[in-house]
């Protein structure tokens, strides 16, 4: 699943979420502004923070447009076989229908960032074409300031499952 410029100034914090009330209210754009991520020299606890504004802005908020715009590069290279193959547009495209549905549950277990590869481990109710939920690992790789690719792994719950303590 997967995908966001900040302010040229190495020590601005990340930008703060822009729905913070979790609604699907548009974001304006500017048309000056670049729109996706143009890369700049961050320290790793900055790109630390930058990893958790945009885990916040693209699974919380659910605002997979402006998480791109701020986080992702625009020649963002995407590995998982049921997406666009690469460029932001396209997952954009591809993600927003899913992550704009309030319907579809999505919930952040876990996350975690070093070496400037970041993780999210989360819970996802009631998408297609899966009956039960569904867990998913997604792994982000950086490039300086902005997410340049993406792994996941998904498993469903089976109906079976013996272990109470099954992916969740």
């Amino acid at each position: 699943m997967a995908l966001l410029a900040l302010a040229t100034a190495t020590t601005a914090a990340p930008p703060t979420p822009s729905n913070p009330n979790n609604t699907t209210a548009p974001v304006p754009t500017n048309t000056s502004a670049p729109t996706s991520c143009v890369p700049r020299a961050v320290t790793p606890a900055e790109q630390s923070e930058i990893f958790a504004a945009f885990v916040q802005e693209f699974y919380v908020v659910r605002n997979v447009a402006n998480a791109f715009k701020l986080y992702v590069v625009a020649d963002y290279i995407q590995h998982n076989p049921y997406e666009p193959p690469n460029g932001a547009a396209g997952s954009v495209e591809y993600l927003t229908p899913i992550f704009s549905n309030l319907s579809i549950g999505v919930e952040v277990l876990h996350q975690g960032f070093g070496g400037g590869i970041g993780w999210v481990h989360s819970r996802i109710d009631n998408i297609y074409p899966y009956p039960r939920p569904v867990a998913i690992a997604d792994i982000f790789e950086f490039t300086d300031s902005c997410v340049k690719e993406h792994w996941d792994v998904t498993q469903e719950l089976p109906a079976d499952a013996t272990n109470p303590l099954a992916l969740f």
